[in-house]
């Protein structure tokens, strides 16, 4: 079996802190970390951040909504919502259509049905029939806080596009300005090789 190359939170900030030399900065450093993870899985839509999840309403409605960091506390953005056709022991169907909320009527001025859309911090879905379940599909934000309960799928397959980040900004605070350069361009580099295979760029269906 290949050898677990993840590393944990304090691991990626004691490499940080090797590349910089500047122990004495591990609260700015462990920021850093942070920070450094969060732009990493915001630079793109990727795959494994995608999670879905059931959920069921009180009632049978055509209008339903929710809140989807009800459903998933690091909620970052919706990707789909399917029908659940039947009951608890039914299947996933079609899937509703993602509409701005400026586009919510047709052509006669008429609302649109089965479709979903962001209003606020509410999710709304309106449907051409009354449903109680559905399926949601959404990309999460990693978990970086507390440091024990840090967990980041590019920390564990692609950690130097979190720790060269975490070092750029560190060299940049202190104004070691070839270092920041240096850390920029691999940077750049460890986030075109995190993008060659994990981006969800299949279109919507």
């Amino acid at each position: 079996m290949p050898e677990d190359t993840s590393m944990t939170f304090n691991e990626l900030v004691a490499e940080v802190m090797e590349l910089t030399r500047r122990p004495d900065l591990q609260t700015r450093t462990e920021q850093a970390v942070r920070a450094a993870t969060l732009k990493a899985h915001h630079s793109d839509f990727f795959y494994k951040d995608l999670y879905e999840q059931s959920v069921e309403f009180g009632q049978e409605y055509y209008i339903q909504n929710f809140l989807p960091t009800d459903i998933f506390t690091n909620f970052r953005k919706a990707k789909y919502v399917r029908f659940w056709n039947g009951d608890v022991d039914g299947y996933a169907g079609a899937f509703l259509e993602p509409i701005q909320i400026e586009n919510a009527l047709d052509d006669y001025g008429c609302n649109k049905t089965n479709v979903f859309y962001m209003a606020g911090q509410l999710l709304q879905i309106r449907t051409s029939a009354p449903i109680k379940r559905c399926l949601f599909g959404a990309y999460l934000h990693p978990q970086i806080i507390p440091a024990n309960s840090y967990c980041s799928w590019i920390a564990k397959e692609y950690p130097y596009a979190i720790i060269y980040e975490a070092a750029r900004v560190i060299f940049k605070g202190i104004g070691l300005d070839q270092q920041t350069n240096e850390m920029t361009s691999l940077v750049a580099e460890e986030y075109r090789n995190l993008k060659i295979s994990n981006v969800d760029d299949v279109p919507f269906t």
